[in-house]
């Protein structure tokens, strides 16, 4: 797969922190992510009622996977995702995107699919390509 990183929000002259979180990067890949299963793995997030959230506990959990309409729906309960990975997959059971946050310091969209790539760019301002191992 390869890869671009989203940093919105520390470039030169800004406040100095991640501007958006998961619910941007699912509006920015649209249609693909409502339709889409998902999993995550290594999470850590902040809720904003300092609560767990449902859906994100089931999504963690080995051999589990949510709708895409209900990982969208509970990133609003969301304040802050700290570390994480979540992949997509489509109807025929493949891995379409991953998604990483690392450390609050920003975020990576993995996927072979350059539309992925091309919708990042044009929701994000500050985007670079990367590749595996990179960080």
């Amino acid at each position: 797969m390869v890869g671009v990183k989203i940093r919105d929000g520390t470039e030169v002259g800004s406040h100095g922190g991640l501007d958006f979180d998961l619910a941007k990067i699912l509006t920015a890949l649209g249609r693909a992510a409502g339709k889409s299963r998902w999993s995550c793995r290594d999470l850590n997030y902040v809720s904003k009622d300092d609560k767990d959230v449902p859906v994100l506990d089931r999504a963690s959990s080995v051999g589990q996977q949510v709708s895409g309409r209900e990982l969208i729906e509970s990133v609003d309960q969301v304040l802050q995702v700290i570390d994480g990975q979540f992949t997509g997959v489509d109807e025929e059971g493949d891995a379409w995107v991953v998604i990483r946050a690392v450390d609050s310091s920003w975020w990576e969209v993995w996927s072979d699919n350059q539309w992925v790539h091309d919708a990042i760019r044009a929701h994000f301002r500050v985007v670079e390509n990367i590749s595996e191992g990179a960080g």
